[in-house]
């Protein structure tokens, strides 16, 4: 893509097939076929963000906060998205950058670049993560996402390496400290959601995606499991109350674990908004199981 073509103006970007990706840059869309709605919005965001970035090349400057956790494809909670301006950061003392889509944030060191994602240049994620302003239970969130089971970002190790690195810098006295609800190896931002739920109402903490093999000869991964007791939460997002093969393949998940003796109690979103009913059930759950120990 060459959006340094002077010969592409907003006179003629059209007509040439190409799209307008940030004030003053223009390229070709980005391919969406056979794209999911998330992996295409992905693929325009980082278009876009590219063709910022083109402008300032010569300049050190780094993505910052939610951009680029974004481009890096962290599931972040809705108030803490931003998929129409790009954010980034640059040495304390230089000229921030001006323009309409642009937020400028000066650093307080020099600028470590962690690594790079399509030719942009990050940070370290956990620098990322200190970088956002969200509630606690957000912040966790997207916490667990940097250390997810599939393909994770960094370590748990690394994680805490890099608040280590980073001791006295703003935000790592209160990282840490949430750290303590942060946990590897979850699948989705809405399975930590239903954790802190549990957890926040006085319950124990659930291992997450704890491995149950059953004699069907299939071994699940329940989301959130009491493993002595033997009860199981499982969240079911929008795709399982829409897709009938879904349904079929829960429905037969659901029974081999019954089967191995799990009571599975399911969590939809709304659900959440008003968990009472939830933690009650999880409650109960648990102490009837414990009863039957005595």
């Amino acid at each position: 893509m060459d959006l340094t073509n002077t010969q592409v103006t907003w006179r003629n970007y059209k007509k040439l097939g190409y799209e307008r990706l940030t004030h003053g840059t223009y390229g070709p869309p980005p391919g969406l076929e056979g794209k999911t709605e998330w992996d295409a919005r992905q693929s325009r965001f980082r278009a876009r963000t590219k063709a910022v970035m083109s402008v300032y090349r010569e300049r050190e400057i780094a993505l910052y906060g939610p951009t680029a956790l974004q481009v890096l494809s962290v599931e972040l909670p809705a108030a803490l998205q931003d998929w129409t301006r790009c954010h980034v950061i640059v040495p304390r003392g230089t000229s921030r950058p001006n323009r309409r889509d642009v937020v400028a944030h000066n650093a307080t060191a020099n600028l470590e670049i962690w690594g790079t994602r399509d030719g942009l240049p990050l940070l370290h994620p956990v620098d990322h993560w200190l970088q956002l302003r969200g509630t606690d239970d957000e912040l966790i969130e997207v916490a667990d996402g940097l250390v997810r089971r599939k393909r994770p970002l960094i370590g748990m190790d690394d994680f805490h390496r890099r608040l280590g690195e980073l001791a006295g810098a703003t935000g790592v006295q209160k990282g840490r400290q949430l750290m303590r609800f942060v946990m590897a190896g979850t699948d989705s931002l809405y399975e930590t959601r239903t954790r802190l739920v549990l957890v926040r109402a006085g319950l124990p903490t659930p291992a997450v995606n704890y491995p149950v093999p059953c004699r069907s000869g299939f071994t699940y991964h329940v989301d959130m499991g009491y493993v002595r007791e033997k009860v199981a939460v499982e969240y079911d997002g929008a795709v399982h109350v829409s897709d009938t093969r879904q349904q079929a393949i829960d429905a037969e998940r659901r029974r081999d674990l019954q089967d191995e003796g799990w009571i599975v109690i399911n969590v939809t979103g709304k659900q959440l908004a008003s968990p009472v009913q939830l933690v009650r059930s999880v409650e109960a759950a648990l102490i009837m199981r414990r009863a039957a120990f005595e």
